[in-house]
């Protein structure tokens, strides 16, 4: 009888051991399972997060007038005029080579036109960039928004914002550009040698 009861109370605790070791085992499951679904989660938060960031960082103008295949092109950060017009299949052979800054750098929304050695003006609106001449320089105290965003980096946001500032400020050396909203140092010196303030 005592031996009977010797092996029932080793059976029970191999049982409750059994039953402790299987809990511990699927709690260890159950965690793993946790930390991988965690990781899909995460990663899965990453690739969306890149994904904005890709369409974000699209930028697209309008090129027309003398080149070869006018139409809107996909631009990266610091292209400029003359990337464009590579796009764009070259100049021919009636663009005013002497009348536009290949040097000129891009901006989203822009619309640029190359103008034809025969034409005396082009017409623009306020979307419009007729490419500027290398020693043209603007008046930052008179030129219209259309000038104004013929600059390096200027676009309709920022020719806005320099129109509101002489409003109240007159531009009394051309560094004082740099006091307006959105147009710090780096802007000022690609843009230097082409502004005047009177």
């Amino acid at each position: 009888m005592k031996t009977d009861k010797k092996d029932k109370i080793i059976i029970a605790m191999i049982i409750v051991i059994v039953i402790l070791i299987a809990k511990t085992f699927n709690n260890k499951n159950d965690q793993v399972l946790i930390e991988k679904n965690n990781n899909q989660v995460e990663n899965l938060l990453e690739e969306e997060s890149t994904e904005n960031t890709k369409v974000k960082k699209v930028k697209k103008v309008h090129i027309s007038g003398e080149v070869n295949k006018a139409g809107v092109y996909e631009i990266k950060d610091g292209d400029r005029l003359e990337d464009l017009v590579n796009m764009a299949g070259g100049l021919t052979q009636n663009a005013n080579i002497d009348s536009i800054n290949l040097s000129m750098v891009l901006e989203d929304q822009m619309r640029i036109i190359i103008p034809n050695i025969n034409d005396k003006e082009t017409n623009i609106d306020q979307n419009t960039v007729v490419a500027p001449k290398d020693n043209t320089k603007i008046n930052i105290n008179t030129a219209s928004k259309e000038e104004l965003m013929s600059l390096p980096n200027i676009g309709e946001k920022r020719a806005d914002s320099i129109i509101e500032y002489r409003e109240n400020n007159r531009f009394e050396k051309i560094e004082d550009i740099k006091n307006v909203t959105g147009i710090g140092d780096k802007y000022y010196e690609q843009m230097k040698e082409l502004i005047i303030t009177d």
